[in-house]
C-alpha cells in the first residue's frame, strides 16, 4: 500500500526525530552518570588527604587519633569507610564504619602505582585507593582506601534518568503533534487542488481556482488549458462529425429512394452497401462524441436510464412479450456522459431483446476491491437473456467490429464494438457469459 505525502513526512521526521532524541539522550545520561562518578571520586579524595594529615608516624607503622576528620567514619553502617594497608596488603587501621559492615578489603583488581588515585566499582560500592611511600615510616608502601555506598548515587542517577525520560517523550509527542499541523498546513493548498480537480470529475467546476502557492500555480495553470483543449477538441470532432453526418443523410437518402423505385439486380447487393454506409456514419459518430476529456463528467443515475432504454426498446419488441426483470438501487450511478450511457445501453438491452425468449433480467451492484492505491469501487451491470447465447470461441470476435454471431437477424455487427469503444473510453470492461438458462449474460464494469 503506498502512503500519501502527509504520512511518508510525519513517519521520515518522527523517525529522525526519534534517533536525533535517542542519541542526545544517551548523551546526557553518559555525561551526568560521569558527572556524578566525578563527584563521588573527588568526595573520597578529600577524605584520603584528611587521614593523610591526621596520621602519625609510629616507627614503621602509622596510628591514627580517635577523632577523625570525617564523623560518618566513626559511626557504624554510616555508608562511609576507610582503611590503611601496609606493603603486604594488611590492615593496620580501618575505620569504626567497618567494625560491623561484610566489606571484603581485599577485592582491588588494578594494581596501585604510588602515587595515583584508583578508582572502581565494587558491587554496592564505589572503592578509592591512593598509596604512598611514608619517608618519616622508613620509606614503608602505605595504601588508604576509602569506600562509600553508591546507592545514594545510583538514585540520583535514576532520579535525573526519569526526569530525562519524561522530557524527551514530552517533547517528542509536543513536536509530531506540531509536526502533524504544520505538514497539514503546508500540504492544504494541495488538498485543495484535489478537492477541486474531483469537482472537475464530477461536473460541478469548469476550471481550476488561481489561490495556490507559487510551486502549484503552474500545474494548476496547464490543468485549466489541459481541459480547455480537451473540451475544444470535443467540440471541433462533434461539430465535423455533425456536419458530415449531416451532408451524407440527404444523398444517402436520394440513393435510397432511388433504389427502392428501381428494378435493377442489383438492388439487394446496393441496398445492403446504402445500410452498411449509413451504419458507419452512425457509428463514426458515435466514436466521436465519445473522445471527450473524463474530467468533465458528472454521474448519472443507472435506474432511470434503464426504466427509459426497456420502455423503449419493449415497444419495438411488443410481438416478443418479453418480461423484463430490473434489479438496480436508485443510487446507483456511473460517471459517464448520458448520451454515451444511453448508447451503451441501448445496444445492449436491444440485443437481449432481439436474441431472449422470454425473459430478461438486468441488475446492478456495488463492488469494492483492492488496488495499490487502497479500495477500488466499481459499478457492475449484468443483463441477461434466455436465448442462445454466444458460443465462447465468438465473445471476442463480436466485440471486433463487423463480426456477428448471428448470421440470420438484421444486422451490421457494429452494437458491441460500439459498447467496447466507449466503454474502454471510460475505463470500464464489457464480459460475455453463459447464464443457467443457457443464454448470454453481458457484464458491464464502470469505475466510480
Amino acid at each position: 500500500m503506498k502512503l500519501g505525502l502527509q504520512k511518508r513526512l510525519i513517519i521520515i521526521t518522527t523517525l529522525l526525530l526519534g534517533c536525533f532524541l535517542g542519541i542526545t539522550g544517551w548523551v546526557l545520561d553518559r555525561s551526568f552518570t560521569s558527572s556524578v562518578e566525578a563527584g563521588a571520586q573527588e568526595q573520597l579524595r578529600l577524605v584520603v588527604y584528611g587521614l593523610m594529615g591526621i596520621a602519625e608516624e609510629s616507627g614503621d607503622q602509622l596510628v591514627f587519633p580517635e577523632l577523625l576528620p570525617e564523623p560518618r567514619l566513626s559511626q557504624p553502617e554510616s555508608g562511609l569507610y576507610a582503611a590503611v594497608q601496609n606493603a603486604d596488603g594488611q590492615v593496620i587501621w580501618s575505620s569504626p564504619s567497618l567494625l560491623t559492615s561484610e566489606i571484603d578489603l581485599l577485592a582491588f583488581s588494578q594494581k596501585v602505582v604510588p602515587g595515583t588515585f584508583l578508582f572502581e566499582q565494587h558491587g554496592k560500592q564505589f572503592d578509592l585507593k591512593y598509596s604512598v611511600i611514608w619517608e618519616a615510616a622508613n620509606e614503608s608502601l602505605f595504601s588508604f582506601r576509602v569506600m562509600t555506598d553508591s546507592l545514594p548515587f545510583r538514585a540520583e542517577i535514576k532520579e535525573f534518568r526519569r526526569n530525562l525520560t519524561i522530557g524527551l517523550v514530552a517533547a517528542t509527542v509536543l513536536f509530531v503533534f506540531g509536526q502533524f499541523v504544520a505538514v497539514g498546513w503546508g500540504l492544504r493548498p494541495i488538498r485543495l487542488m484535489e478537492n477541486q480537480v474531483r469537482e472537475l470529475e464530477a461536473g460541478t467546476r469548469k476550471r481550476l481556482g488561481v489561490d495556490f502557492p507559487p510551486e502549484l500555480q503552474g500545474l494548476a495553470a496547464n490543468l485549466d488549458r489541459f481541459v480547455e483543449h480537451e473540451e475544444n477538441n470535443r467540440t471541433r470532432y462533434r461539430v465535423a462529425m455533425e456536419d458530415l453526418a449531416h451532408s451524407l443523410k440527404t444523398p444517402l437518402a436520394v440513393v435510397g429512394n432511388e433504389l427502392q423505385g428501381s428494378g435493377s439486380a442489383n438492388h439487394e447487393l446496393m441496398q445492403e452497401q446504402l445500410n452498411q454506409m449509413q451504419n458507419t456514419v452512425r457509428y463514426q459518430l458515435s466514436r466521436a462524441s465519445s473522445a471527450k476529456s473524463s474530467l468533465i463528467t458528472g454521474k448519472v443515475a443507472l435506474s432511470p436510464i434503464i426504466t427509459r432504454m426497456v420502455s423503449a426498446i419493449s415497444k419495438a419488441y411488443a410481438n416478443k412479450h418479453m418480461e423484463v426483470e430490473v434489479d438496480i438501487d436508485s443510487t446507483l450511478g456511473v460517471r459517464v456522459n448520458e448520451s454515451d450511457l444511453m448508447e451503451i445501453l441501448g445496444n445492449l438491452i436491444e440485443n437481449a431483446f432481439k436474441y431472449g425468449k422470454s425473459r430478461i433480467r438486468i441488475e446492478g451492484l456495488l463492488l469494492t476491491q483492492q488496488n495499490y492505491a487502497g479500495d477500488s469501487a466499481q459499478v457492475l451491470l449484468s443483463i441477461e437473456d434466455d436465448g442462445p447465447g454466444i458460443k465462447p470461441a465468438m465473445r471476442e470476435a463480436v466485440l471486433t467490429r463487423g463480426t456477428r454471431a448471428d448470421t440470420v437477424t438484421a444486422g451490421q455487427g457494429i452494437g458491441l464494438s460500439v459498447v467496447a469503444d466507449l466503454l474502454a473510453v471510460y475505463g470500464g470492461t464489457l464480459d460475455i457469459h453463459s447464464g443457467e438458462s443457457g443464454g448470454a449474460i453481458m457484464s458491464v464494469q464502470f469505475p466510480v
